[in-house]
């Protein structure tokens, strides 16, 4: 990633304004259509923050450090490659951590 891309992502921003704002509040809001399928936003509060891996599978967010191999690989793969995978956890092990996982800054909207 550039250093063009990294100022102009939108977390960059939010750096930003709280460095040049130490003393307020950051309020994250949800788009509704996110969590319903009503409109407006949903006011939150930071929670938890992590860095960790995640993968989408099935419309779902799946993350490494949940460590559910098989959980994972039965979500991810189709369900012939899951029915092929190999009988020793070892091997599994071995397909779960070459999937497309993202690193990611993981924040939590409690």
């Amino acid at each position: 990633m550039t250093n063009a891309e990294r100022e102009n992502r939108p977390e960059s921003e939010l750096i930003r304004l709280i460095t040049e704002n130490p003393g307020l509040p950051v309020v994250p809001m949800v788009d509704a259509e996110i969590c319903s399928e009503g409109w407006g936003c949903w006011m939150g509060a930071f929670g938890k923050a992590c860095i960790d891996e995640y993968i989408i599978a099935q419309e779902r967010v799946l993350f490494k450090s949940d460590d559910d191999i098989f959980d994972t690989l039965e979500r991810y793969l189709s369900d012939y490659e899951y029915e092929n995978l190999p009988a020793a956890e070892s091997e599994c092990r071995k397909v779960y951590d070459s999937l497309p996982w993202v690193k990611a800054i993981i924040v939590n909207i409690t």
